[in-house]
């Protein structure tokens, strides 16, 4: 393993510590380390090349997910009667949180579709299940869903359909059917074709 994917991996193990002012410390480390060139190609060729033993972007986003997870329990489990400015820094932090969800994804496909569709697809629906989650992170969840899955070609042939016919999004109190985007995409597919 490279000592660029070493430190990764160091960096990812520390966002799953349980104390928040560890998992704290390392996330603007996390944030350089998914930007630094020598880490993007090898997890760029570790997730083309499919092979599990070594890090990829697969395995970065559930040290992600186990990190969401911590911090949106220990923010749940807080104490509620608390201060104004006590709330307001918690619902700053859970932005941050949803908000470095969007930028690993950005990073991870900027050069193509390397995240599983349906690991994606899976923390979308995941989130927006857990009622107290869906209010917290629901718009982003839509962004996700819009400009992360659903605006990538590749992505469109993952989706089984059974997720198309079937899936509701509960977001932000909108429901939205996969059966009316699965006719948008159709639609757009048929007036790409037709233009080429």
């Amino acid at each position: 393993m490279s000592l660029a994917l070493n430190d990764l991996l160091i960096c990812c193990r520390q966002l799953e510590h349980d104390r928040a002012t560890e998992r704290r410390k390392e996330v603007e480390k996390f944030k350089r380390l998914i930007q630094d060139p020598e880490t993007v190609q090898n997890l760029d060729k570790h997730s083309d090349s499919k092979q599990q033993k070594y890090l990829n972007w697969d395995a970065v986003f559930r040290f992600l997910q186990n990190y969401i997870k911590k911090e949106t329990e220990c923010l749940r489990t807080a104490k509620s009667n608390v201060s104004a400015s006590t709330q307001t820094s918690r619902q700053k932090k859970m932005q941050e949180i949803s908000s470095l969800v969007r930028y690993f994804i950005k990073c991870a496909n900027k050069r193509a579709p390397r995240l599983k569709c349906q690991d994606l697809l899976n923390y979308v629906m995941d989130t927006v299940k857990d009622s107290s989650n869906g209010v917290t992170y629901g718009s982003d969840c839509s962004n996700i869903l819009l400009k992360d899955i659903l605006s990538v070609r590749k992505y469109w042939c993952e989706i089984s359909q059974q997720q198309w016919l079937v899936q509701y999004l509960n977001i932000d109190g909108v429901f939205v059917k996969f059966r009316i985007v699965l006719c948008v995409l159709q639609a757009v597919s048929q007036t790409v074709t037709r233009d080429e």
